[in-house]
């Protein structure tokens, strides 16, 4: 069963560079030095075929990430949304039409150690593919 992991929160937040510590972490040869930088990766990664998508903020960017993660053939698909019904509905109306599994992580803040809960958070995504 294919799963899409949706990483939701507000504006400016951390989600883009909790995906990326994600991409990171999960491939090496793929970490980003550059973290608020949106980007579309795929990652094998402990027999998966994973896409990770930084962009997430309107409707057209979730279609265009569910659109790569068909395309590319991938298990899993992580993605940045916003806290908002529109496109949290794509994601949902997808997985019931295509019977995959919706996981949907609200993003933790800090202000004060926002660089700590980004990197933790990437780290609980990771230990959640590995239990898939």
């Amino acid at each position: 069963m294919k799963k899409i992991i949706a990483l939701s929160g507000h504006a400016d937040k951390g989600k883009t560079i909790t995906l990326n510590y994600l991409i990171g972490f999960l491939d090496k040869s793929k970490e980003e030095k550059e973290l608020t930088k949106d980007r579309s990766v795929i990652v094998c990664y402990s027999n998966k075929k994973i896409a990770v998508t930084t962009p997430g903020d309107n409707i057209g960017e979730i279609k265009k990430n569910i659109e790569f993660f068909e395309k590319e053939d991938c298990d899993i698909l992580v993605t940045a949304t916003r806290l908002n019904r529109n496109t949290i509905n794509i994601i949902d109306k997808y997985c019931k039409e295509n019977k995959a599994e919706f996981i949907w992580i609200k993003k933790e803040i800090s202000e004060t150690s926002a660089h700590l809960i980004n990197q933790k958070q990437a780290k609980d995504i990771q230990t959640m593919i590995d239990k898939l």
